[in-house]
């Protein structure tokens, strides 16, 4: 099972806090007039965006009144969100909604991917990764290529994480850099494809219509039985990160993603060594 990722357990902590203080009875504005604190402060901290320090965390126990056993919880996840994550060094190139992302990939359990033009970047060969990058605007490519490629090394060496995609055909067809690159690439999905932690499935053209097909998105499954499922959606203005609470405008749930992926996997996608060996011209 892989281990929390410093970043999931801050929101998760900041979770519990929430949890913790509407349960106790308080409003934000409570807890800054009874600590003394400004109401910013108590805001930031229930935010997840900031670390709370123990002398703050031990005050909120205190005035919460919280049981030995629920002290505890909360004070494992803050010591588990003090941790620097495994991309640290890389964060000044990441917005804060993939940093997230990253947090969520290392922690998850099953990791369900469904990509419409590209190759998920868990399946790319260096090659096609460096020729997708070349469209960032980014300066900074060399660097995001070698996180892609250590984000491979970490998700596909050891089966922690189930992973399973649905890809395209759009994808496999669209050529990224050139002909002999995309061929090594089909070639490369075959092969992980025989990991015993990964399943790939194509969608074909010939499936016409199906759920969902537009846009590209992620859905993380924990382990642990308090962690929701939660649905990361990418588009051209930015990222959205889903979970059981309501977003305004975002009108499907985390359940219609999970359902579309479902479906999509058991009507329309063919493992992506059936799709090769109907397609030897494609896949050369």
């Amino acid at each position: 099972m892989p281990d929390a990722d410093p970043m999931v357990s801050r929101h998760r902590l900041s979770s519990e806090l929430q949890e913790a203080r509407r349960k106790a009875g308080y409003t934000q504005p409570d807890v800054a007039r009874e600590t003394g604190w400004s109401l910013s402060k108590v805001m930031r901290l229930e935010s997840g965006r900031v670390k709370i320090s123990m002398t703050d965390l031990k005050a909120l126990i205190s005035f919460y009144g919280l049981s030995p056993d629920a002290s505890e919880k909360l004070r494992r996840a803050a010591e588990e969100a003090r941790r620097q994550p495994w991309w640290y060094e890389y964060r000044s190139l990441l917005s804060e909604g993939f940093q997230s992302y990253l947090g969520y990939e290392a922690s998850a359990s099953v990791i369900r991917n469904f990509e419409a033009l590209f190759i998920p970047g868990l399946l790319q060969t260096e090659e096609y990764a460096r020729a997708a990058l070349q469209q960032s605007v980014v300066p900074e490519k060399e660097e995001l290529l070698d996180l892609r490629m250590k984000r491979q090394e970490r998700m596909l060496s050891e089966p922690k994480t189930e992973l399973r995609f649905l890809i395209d055909e759009a994808a496999l067809r669209r050529v990224v850099g050139t002909a002999e690159l995309m061929e090594a690439q089909i070639q490369h999905l075959q092969q992980v494809s025989a990991l015993e932690h990964v399943s790939i499935g194509v969608v074909p053209f010939s499936s016409g219509l199906y759920p969902l097909l537009r846009s590209p998105y992620v859905i993380f499954e924990f382990t642990k039985a308090d962690q929701e499922r939660v649905v990361y959606l990418e588009n051209p203005d930015g990222s959205v990160i889903l979970n059981n609470k309501a977003i305004v405008g975002v009108q499907r749930s985390v359940e219609t993603y999970l359902e579309a992926f479902w479906e999509i996997e058991n009507r329309y996608a063919q493992p992506i060594t059936e799709w090769s060996s109907q397609h030897p011209q494609v896949a050369a």
